[in-house]
């Protein structure tokens, strides 16, 4: 048997949503498994593109041990296979490469086990292993998701149990992503964050995340600048990126309808218009930024689908 699976890149939060909203982007890993014939053959992974070099090859692999994952659950042995990762999403940038990973993860070793598990299960185990759905669940599903976890007794443990609703992006809308060297793991982006957020942050957060998905919804785009402001994540991480505000000035005096970090960083998001964004904008955007930090830059288009699957031959 031959499985290819392609997911998608995902730019998480926009903003305000912490934790809770993301959006599938046209940029792809891809992920061939093959079962091994023989029994003595050994695990073999083999890693090309983007952070290949940071990507274990062994059973650390998260793709694996979401692999693993899945096969426990079902009480499957797990067979001895061949893994060949194409990575294109940059990895620590914010662009959802481990949620990529782990839903791969799962869809392969659901595959594996026959197709036991529904699509919502395998949401909830990726989400268990990531920590949270903002990323997996566009990832998996694509389009603009808005989704929270519940945790809820199974037994004596306690699972995450995933809801969410799936809207689509407005299809004269772009991202341009910018990209900078600096590698933002999730843990250190995590670890800036304060354990206690003021009442009123909270609430211009609120205000803010209903505001910003309305307006892209109801396409009233003179709205989004205002409503990407985000109270909760991103003051604290600008330690970590002291020329994020930076960037967003740029962009945002650029014709960027709203600007945010993506996920948790160091990547930028900008939202455009695809009538205003062209080469000028972006090599103009990427020179003035260039004076603070070296970054590249990515345009990409929204994306409907999630995880895609092909397979070839049988168990």
């Amino acid at each position: 048997m031959k499985i290819q699976i392609k997911v998608p890149a995902t730019s998480a939060n926009l903003g305000p949503g912490f934790d809770c909203l993301g959006v599938a982007l046209e940029l792809y890993n891809e992920f061939k498994l093959e079962i091994l014939k023989t029994k003595n053959e050994k695990l073999k992974i083999e890693v090309e593109g983007e952070g290949a070099e940071f990507i274990e090859k062994d059973e650390k692999n998260i793709v694996y041990k979401s692999i693993k994952k899945v096969c426990d659950i079902c009480k499957r042995p797990i067979p001895k296979i061949s893994l060949k990762i194409v990575s294109r999403i940059p990895v620590a940038r914010g662009l959802g490469s481990s949620a990529s990973a782990r839903v791969a993860g799962v869809v392969l070793g659901n595959v594996l086990c026959g197709k036991k598990l529904f699509q919502d299960e395998l949401i909830n185990i990726a989400t268990e292993l990531e920590g949270h759905p903002d990323n997996v669940v566009p990832a998996m599903v694509g389009g603009l998701c808005v989704s929270r976890k519940f945790d809820h007794k199974v037994q004596k443990f306690t699972k995450a149990q995933i809801k969410y609703i799936k809207l689509t992006m407005p299809k004269d809308l772009v991202a341009l992503i910018l990209v900078p060297k600096i590698c933002v793991s999730t843990e250190m982006a995590r670890n800036v964050l304060p354990k206690v957020i003021d009442f009123k942050s909270a609430t211009k957060n609120i205000g803010n995340v209903s505001m910003l998905i309305s307006s892209i919804i109801k396409q009233k785009y003179d709205y989004i600048k205002f409503f990407m402001e985000d109270f909760l994540h991103q003051p604290f991480r600008k330690k970590l990126m002291p020329w994020m505000y930076d960037i967003f000035k740029i962009c945002l005096e650029n014709k960027s309808l709203g600007v945010a970090l993506s996920g948790s960083g160091s990547s930028v998001f900008a939202l455009y218009n695809k009538k205003e964004l062209n080469t000028n904008i972006t090599e103009k955007i990427k020179k003035s930024v260039g004076k603070k930090i070296n970054v590249e830059y990515k345009i990409l288009n929204f994306v409907e689908d999630g995880v895609r699957e092909s397979i070839q031959g049988g168990m």
